[in-house]
């Protein structure tokens, strides 16, 4: 297995799950990355993770990076599969794609795209612009369909994409959320609540400041509901570190809102408990010309703590709801709050029920749901 996303520990979830149903798993994770702000080491190995090979990433991105004697180690390992967390259509796809060819093994990606990699519909999303990176893009396609052997897509998108462009063996799947710190816990709804002075009702954005993920478009739509009580909970930011973080600080002053801001600095462990000391999970996204959601990993780890959400219909939201949460159309910030003003004064018809919610998310969303897809594709595969 081959990760940059399990240098946080939190995301091994899902192989410590393979392990334990016996297949024998190795993990290769980049030694550091380079964040906003500043380098930082990957987390150490955990008690049940399996081998982890902390190798150098070189470069940052995705399409062209490469670990540095990876090739090396998998001579050494001699895996019979081999899943990558990085899209096909990319140079470690073909590196390690053309090492399984050669040596008979089966390789498996991991892929969140969900726009088109034909070249028109790049350059109608982007400009002429984004030319030279889709004739890449088809480059690196038609070399990587003959060396992967199979795709696991994170959304309806995708799955239709890779199928369109005749891939090998295109199984949809969750990213899974760890049962273990996803789950209804009354009791730490209620130390939290006390510890942080939580009396009200309490909206909660996590995740990361960026525009596309339409924070500005929440804090516009909190602006027409001043006149009711409620507490927004969002992660601490730093004000300075972007120019989107400056606006959104700005926009929060602006708006009169600031007063009613808790900020949380929960790590990857702690977050579950976070969201039980909510009562509304907001997920705003909007969609920019290279980018749309593309799972919306939040949603189901609210979901799994029995939670309402309330997300916008942009990209692959709508299908991880399945109707266990409510929609708005995505940037409205009228029908936003018309649906959070519903929430404060129990206007709501057919509110899903929480245990309802926490269900489905336990069922469809989880590391086992993932692992089943996962090991029912790679078994299916030795059979080829």
């Amino acid at each position: 297995m081959i990760s940059q996303a399990c240098f946080t520990a939190i995301n091994r979830s899902i192989y410590r799950e393979l392990a334990k149903q016996g297949w024998t798993v190795d993990l290769v994770v980049p030694k550091i990355l380079n964040f906003p702000s500043g380098i930082r080491n990957a987390d150490p190995a955990l008690p049940g993770d399996p081998p982890i090979h902390f190798l150098s990433l070189k470069g940052e991105n995705p399409r062209i990076y490469r670990f540095e004697g990876l090739i090396l180690l998998l001579d050494e390992k001699r895996p019979g599969t081999v899943l990558l967390d990085n899209d096909p259509v990319s140079r470690i796809a073909l590196t390690v794609g053309q090492w399984c060819t050669a040596n008979h093994s089966k390789l498996f990606c991991i892929s969140c795209e969900n726009l088109s990699l034909s070249i028109k519909n790049t350059i109608r999303r982007r400009g002429w612009k984004a030319l030279p990176a889709a004739i890449f893009k088809r480059i690196l396609l038609k070399r990587t369909k003959r060396v992967v052997d199979g795709i696991f897509t994170l959304n309806n998108d995708g799955k239709g994409i890779f199928i369109k462009e005749r891939f090998k063996r295109v199984e949809q799947m969750p990213l899974g959320f760890d049962p273990e710190y996803f789950f209804p816990d009354d009791k730490e709804r209620e130390r939290l609540r006390k510890k942080l002075g939580l009396q009200k009702t309490v909206f909660a954005y996590f995740g990361r400041l960026i525009p596309e993920k339409g924070i500005h478009i929440l804090i516009k739509a909190l602006e027409k509901l001043k006149k009711y009580d409620w507490q927004l909970m969002m992660d601490e930011f730093d004000e300075y570190a972007s120019d989107y973080n400056g606006e959104i600080n700005r926009l929060l002053i602006s708006s009169g809102i600031i007063d009613r801001v808790i900020h949380v600095r929960p790590d990857h462990f702690q977050i579950g408990g976070y969201m039980n000391a909510a009562d509304i999970i907001l997920v705003p996204s909007i969609a920019v010309p290279n980018w749309k959601e593309q799972y919306g990993r939040v949603a189901a780890e609210a979901m799994a703590c029995g939670k309402l959400v309330v997300a916008s219909d942009s990209g692959s939201l709508p299908e991880l709801l399945a109707n266990h949460g409510l929609l708005f159309r995505e940037g409205n910030t009228d029908e936003l709050a018309e649906i959070l003003e519903k929430v404060l004064t129990n206007r709501l018809n057919d509110v899903p029920d929480p245990e309802k919610i926490a269900c489905y998310a336990k069922q469809e969303l989880s590391v086992t749901k993932q692992t089943q897809i996962m090991k029912a594709a790679f078994e299916a595969s030795r059979q080829d």
